[in-house]
């Protein structure tokens, strides 16, 4: 009995001696590597750069497509974008000529 109230009361005399350095430990690493640590957060950064970019080339394509769209909504006569379409889309062309298609 006696040795066990020795043990307990070195237990608590050399606590935080044990723990706080486990403690310590633990939140150094969840500070540099952790969900939301430094490291992550770099990674997010640069994440959200680049679909910023993307968003940014998807905005100026949309922009492209609505100008195309409403001028052969208008179907003018001489519009040379609808000849264009024709030919891209369709594959028409006149007998004498050749039609080059260039991937993007």
């Amino acid at each position: 009995m006696n040795k066990i109230l020795n043990l307990s009361t070195i237990i608590r005399k050399y606590y935080p001696y044990f723990f706080f350095p486990l403690i310590i430990m633990y939140l150094s690493f969840n500070i540099f590597d952790g969900n939301n640590g430094l490291l992550s957060h770099a990674s997010l950064d640069n994440e959200i750069i680049t679909l910023e970019n993307k968003i940014n080339s998807l905005k100026t394509n949309n922009n492209l497509m609505q100008i195309k769209i409403s001028s052969l909504q208008n179907l003018s006569p001489n519009n040379d974008l609808v000849d264009e379409q024709i030919r891209n889309v369709l594959g028409y062309g006149k007998s004498n000529e050749y039609i080059i298609f260039f991937d993007k």
